[in-house]
């Protein structure tokens, strides 16, 4: 990898970025992604001018202060890792301590947290238990090289619909939603994030940055309401991707995913 990203997140596409960075274009002005995340595939390509968007703003405080603060690895390497310590750090109310404090919580459960998941109960507090064989945090040079490549990226909080206002004719945007059922709370991801009865007007967005000019890549798990709405105009392909959220192996599942593109290479 380029850049190793150095959050873990449940989702994550970096089993898949060989297949991604096949499908990315050659050339584009500046790269997109609304539901960031760890922002895998960022880190993988060549460097550019980024948008990079979420709706957990943790995690969207995280990056910026990996950005900003070249002391944050050190802090964090400082805190024991401990259930006793994970846990109180964990009980920590995160609007009460500073954005930087705040950054080192997230970075610090989630370095240590069940694999990877980031998880909230009803009233937004988050409650995943400590895991096991989480490893320790990636070296100083890989928060180093990770700096460099946010150093030219814009980090914001904010909802897919609004950062896909923002994009135009030469951009390239991934965009990969979290798959939940409509209706269905999980906690996982966050309060309000995607879920697939946003499907419809989800496509019709896609349109619209087709029409504007934009290179989009799309990944979503195969599923009955993708197959209704996707249009014939543009490329698709499907893959196999094995799932492990599950701490038993014999509930880890193969499904398919889709990627769907509005580009040829």
């Amino acid at each position: 990898m380029r850049s190793k990203p150095l959050i873990r997140w449940a989702g994550s596409k970096r089993k898949l970025l060989p297949m991604l960075t096949a499908n990315a274009p050659s050339s584009y002005k500046r790269y997109v992604e609304p539901f960031c995340g760890s922002a895998s595939l960022f880190f993988e390509l060549p460097d550019s001018p980024a948008l990079l968007s979420d709706i957990n703003v943790d995690l969207v405080n995280a990056l910026n202060t990996i950005k900003n603060d070249p002391t944050i690895r050190s802090q964090l390497v400082k805190i024991p890792a401990t259930k006793e310590e994970y846990y109180r750090i964990r009980a920590i109310e995160p609007e009460s301590i500073s954005k930087v404090d705040r950054a080192i919580r997230f970075l610090y459960l989630n370095r240590y947290c069940f694999n990877g998941v980031y998880r909230t109960n009803q009233k937004g507090q988050f409650n995943v238990p400590m895991g096991t064989r989480t490893g320790e945090f990636p070296s100083e040079a890989v928060f180093d090289e990770a700096r460099k490549r946010l150093a030219n990226a814009e980090i914001s909080v904010a909802d897919y619909k609004t950062t896909l206002t923002k994009i135009g004719d030469g951009d390239f945007v991934y965009i990969d939603p979290p798959y939940s059922k409509s209706g269905r709370f999980t906690g996982e991801y966050g309060l309000g994030s995607f879920d697939s009865s946003e499907l419809p007007e989800f496509f019709d967005n896609l349109a619209e940055l087709d029409r504007r000019g934009a290179k989009f890549l799309f990944s979503y798990r195969a599923c009955e309401e993708t197959r209704e709405l996707l249009s014939e105009d543009y490329q698709v392909e499907v893959i196999p991707v094995k799932r492990h959220v599950s701490g038993f192996k014999e509930s880890w599942n193969d499904s398919k995913e889709i990627l769907v593109k509005n580009y040829g290479q």
